[in-house]
């Protein structure tokens, strides 16, 4: 039987380059494993003594990895966070989850309803990472993501849950007055073309974010042309008003997954779930706005 090219080589110095790739550098490799720099580096020095091809390239004080480089280190990825996870599901005797997800969504429509799956499966731990950037679910170790766009992500596999929707909302108790100013994202006053009875209103308080759009909203201050998915607890319990017929973006909410990655049951149970819950709030938006 021939001998495995692996024995030849220490997990550890495997384990310190691919921190430090998927980090981007050595100290925060050594912040992670819990090491000092010197030590990453002499796994680093280790490791390369053992290839026949260079896999860093010093830049200054930084290490890039070389073609061959990453691509080792892009092997790497899943298997140490596939022994992470065991072991840390085995320390705890559960099983650990990570989701990550946009701030607005997990605020307004995830956290709202995650008690249900909790509930549902009490034997998950549930870590929420919440960014509004696109992260890169292997680097960053994370089980699955929710993501609103149009989909094709390179490096991973999107389920598409529900169109996004549009539609111009009201602080409930201000649906009837006649003189309602218009909040309106600067420089995206066309995003109000669907609704022409609204584009009559002159007055407009402007804003940078969609965010502020809510916050404008719901404390009274005019109508915007906010996401239906996002408000629909809103709508629901009667807070807002939507004086507007629905319009479809063209982006989509997606269930994301890492590619050529396994998936656990727990995380298989949460797909399942999530796509439940979607179609429920969707069917809900078409009944009420029919």
């Amino acid at each position: 039987m021939p001998r495995r090219a692996s024995l030849n080589v220490s997990l550890n110095s495997l384990r310190a380059f691919e921190a430090v790739v998927r980090l981007g550098g050595v100290l925060p490799a050594a912040q992670e494993l819990g090491l000092t720099p010197s030590a990453i580096s002499h796994q680093l020095k280790a490791l390369e003594a053992a290839m026949p091809v260079p896999l860093l390239a010093r830049q200054g004080r930084r290490a890039v990895a070389t073609a061959p480089g990453a691509k080792l280190a892009g092997h790497l990825v899943a298997p140490f966070a596939a022994i992470d996870a065991a072991i840390e599901e085995l320390r705890s005797g559960r099983q650990v989850m990570t989701i990550s997800a946009y701030d607005t969504f997990a605020a307004n429509w995830l956290l709202p309803r995650l008690n249900r799956f909790t509930q549902e499966r009490p034997d998950i731990d549930v870590r929420l990472a919440t960014s509004a950037r696109v992260v890169d679910l292997e680097r960053e170790r994370i089980d699955c993501a929710i993501r609103l766009g149009p989909g094709g992500w390179p490096g991973v596999e999107a389920q598409r849950l529900v169109p996004q929707y549009f539609g111009p909302l009201v602080r409930a108790d201000r649906q009837s007055e006649r003189h309602v100013p218009r909040v309106v994202r600067v420089g995206l006053e066309a995003e109000w073309e669907p609704w022409p009875q609204w584009q009559a209103v002159s007055q407009q308080v402007q804003v940078t974010s969609r965010e502020l759009v809510v916050s404008a909203v719901l404390a009274g201050t005019g109508a915007g042309v906010l996401d239906l998915i996002l408000m629909s607890d809103k709508i629901a319990n009667g807070e807002v008003a939507v004086t507007g017929a629905r319009h479809p973006s063209l982006w989509s909410y997606h269930f994301v997954l890492p590619s050529g990655r396994p998936v656990p049951a727990h995380v298989r149970a949460f797909a399942q779930w999530i796509r439940e819950e979607m179609a429920r709030t969707e069917a809900f938006l078409l009944e009420r706005m029919a």
